[in-house]
């Protein structure tokens, strides 16, 4: 499992944070580690993104764990390694892409996740407190937290519960599948609190100590990997095979290792502080064999592979950046398990430091030839497969050209139907987008043809009530009018009978010589009276002739001239102006007079205009009420019996 880790050593606002280097360690340093192996430390799995819910679950671990234990933090990430890789606007899957394009992508993912822890040590260092950064590699998040937990002897950890989304505050355990999987697979040892939005969850208690192994490992700076990762031997090596296996180490194990990584030899008060705490701990004759194999720090890993194949490209090895005198295979780790009984008694340590200041000694002296030697086997190896690696990039380029022009000819075509595509979509969307907006104004003009319409409604119904009101109040007009017109006529029938009886009377003793009760005027006269009948004094005219309005001997008359087509000589005119003088009636304009040579007739004047004028407001007349309608209408129907009723009729 890869591993890469930082630590914040400021602990100041800044921020600011060391990455571990393939520097030879000062005593200085030895002595700093040495101090913080004792303190306790707060492990906290986040996220790969600086999400929300990840700066939530480590800032509750800040707040509630470290600021009360005063423990230094360890914000740990489980990177899991992406399986498809987006390229060319798709995602192809890592076996069907080129070793150095997954690589590439790989060193992509992990800056992008250096980036993200970054930001959580700079959220710590906020807070004052200090911190550390673990990033490893797993396919599997939970599988990876549980290996963290035992490799690093972890004796606190928080974690999350669940996402953030389905916190609830009836949630008692963990939701998560990763969560439920470290809960039931985590070392006993381990005390894990489970964390969701900032609550607490549930909190898994430690069930057995930390064993001492774990408990050993350092906290150092730089990746941490078991001596069985780096083909180391089991303890117990004695002193005298130290120099076989070394030469069997460079003969056998130089090419075929899969990881090679530098190991600093420890000094001498790391040692001396690490074999005391050991004999009394365990105070037993096995105080040796109990110094765990990765109790000395590590450096940097650095990452150059080797396959059985031989080397991929020269440049995939790094020359470590510290003096050769660092360097050692992880075979010689056995070289520190000597034989426990020596180091039974405190006294002891003395001369076993001794041993192990000569075996530094002849460990310098031969990893130096170990180095000429690895560097000798690498440039002979190198100019072995170069060739080789020529003869197979120049097939894989071939291949992958191959490829690449099959993937861009489907990706042309693949681009061309999705702009045909594209392109009806869009007239399907245009002529959409017409018909919306044709829509939209119809809407918008039925719109206001019907606040137009309610409008109008509103108005009518208020002409409609104000008619309804009206029509209510001329019924009742109506109906009185029609009981006193039941009195009129009944009156009236009472009248005509006394006034026929009258007439009757009368005849017997009326002669023609009533006609002298007339003005007989000449046609001089009505001349001058109407300006010789000019249409400015013109008032009126009808089927039967036209009225004029005249000044005839001091008094305003209205003279009508009869057609002469209309009567028949001037016996019918006599008989006419015989008739009209003996009607006498208030609704019937009284005859003053005639003339017999023009045919003219003249009556009262009457100013007020007529019947037609006032009906229609003429002038500006006030309109006449339905009062005096009703008996206009009476006297008009008494008007019109007497035309009927007389004796060949009045024009």
């Amino acid at each position: 499992m890869d591993a890469w880790v930082e630590e914040n050593n400021g602990g100041g606002g800044d921020g600011s944070f060391s990455s571990s280097t393939g520097g030879a360690p000062t005593a200085e340093i030895f002595e700093e580690q040495e101090d913080g192996e004792g303190e306790e430390k707060v492990f906290v799995a986040v996220p790969g993104q600086h999400s929300k819910s990840g700066r939530s679950l480590l800032t509750w671990a800040l707040r509630h764990v470290a600021a009360v234990a005063g423990a230094a933090v360890v914000v740990a990430h489980v990177h899991v390694p992406a399986q498809m890789i987006p390229m060319m606007g798709s995602k192809f899957h890592v076996s069907k892409l080129r070793p150095e394009q997954v690589s590439a992508y790989r060193q992509y993912e992990r800056e992008k996740v250096e980036k993200h822890m970054d930001e959580y040590i700079h959220q710590c260092s906020k807070m004052k407190v200090k911190c550390e950064k673990l990033v490893t590699e797993n396919d599997n998040v939970a599988k990876g937290i549980v290996e963290l937990v035992s490799l690093h002897g972890v004796s606190k950890l928080i974690m999350g519960a669940a996402a953030d989304k389905h916190y609830s505050r009836k949630m008692k355990m963990p939701k998560s599948k990763t969560a439920l999987a470290v809960l039931q697979k985590a070392d006993a040892s381990c005390k894990i609190w489970f964390v969701c939005k900032e609550n607490l969850i549930y909190t898994r208690e430690a069930g057995a100590p930390v064993s001492h192994n774990a408990a050993a490992l350092p906290a150092s700076k730089s990746s941490i990997s078991t001596l069985s990762e780096w083909g180391g031997q089991p303890n117990g090596y004695a002193s005298k095979e130290v120099d076989g296996h070394i030469q069997r180490s460079m003969s056998e194990n130089v090419v075929a290792a899969s990881v090679r990584t530098s190991l600093r030899l420890p000094s001498r008060l790391s040692v001396r502080t690490t074999f005391s705490r050991q004999s009394i701990e365990d105070n037993s004759a096995n105080s040796w064999d109990s110094v765990p194999r990765g109790s000395f720090p590590s450096s940097h890993q650095t990452s150059s592979t080797v396959t059985d194949e031989g080397f991929s490209d020269s440049s995939s090895f790094s020359t470590p950046s510290h003096d050769a005198s660092e360097i050692l295979p992880s075979v010689h780790e056995g070289r520190h398990l000597q034989n426990p009984a020596s180091y039974c008694e405190q006294d002891a340590m003395n001369s076993n430091i001794d041993i192990f200041d000569k075996l530094e000694e002849a460990f310098t002296e031969d990893e130096k030839h170990q180095k000429q030697t690895f560097d000798e086997s690498m440039r002979r190896q190198r100019a072995e497969e170069e060739p080789i690696l020529f003869h197979r990039k120049a097939n894989n380029f071939d291949d992958t050209s191959l490829n690449e022009a099959k993937q861009r000819k489907e990706v042309i075509e693949a681009l061309a139907k999705a702009n045909g595509v594209i392109e009806l979509m869009k007239q399907e969307m245009d002529a959409l987008k017409q018909d919306r907006d044709d829509i939209i104004d119809k809407l918008v003009k039925m719109s206001e043809q019907k606040a137009t319409l309610e409008q109008r409604v509103d108005e009518y119904g208020g002409i409609v009530k104000d008619l309804e009101d009206t029509l209510a109040t001329s019924k009742s007009l109506i109906h009185s009018q029609q009981l006193e017109y039941d009195k009129l006529k009944h009156e009236r029938d009472n009248a005509l009978k006394d006034a026929d009886e009258l007439r009757k009377e009368k005849e017997k003793t009326v002669s023609y010589s009533s006609l002298t009760w007339n003005t007989e005027f000449s046609l001089l006269e009505l001349q001058l009276a109407t300006q010789n009948f000019s249409d400015t004094v013109k008032i009126g005219e009808g089927g039967f002739g036209r009225v004029y309005r005249g000044f005839l001997r001091n008094t305003t008359v209205a003279i009508k001239m009869l057609r002469s087509h209309n009567l028949q000589g001037q016996s019918q005119f006599r008989q006419e102006v015989v008739v009209l003088s003996r009607v006498r009636h208030p609704n019937l304009v009284t005859l003053m007079g005639s003339c017999s040579e023009a045919s003219g007739l003249v009556y009262e004047f009457l100013p007020n205009g007529s019947l037609e004028d006032r009906l229609a407001c003429e002038n500006d007349t006030p309109p006449l009420t339905w009062q005096v309608r009703t008996r206009i209408i009476d006297g008009n129907w008494e008007a019109s019996f007497r035309h009927w009723k007389g004796s060949g009729g009045c024009t």
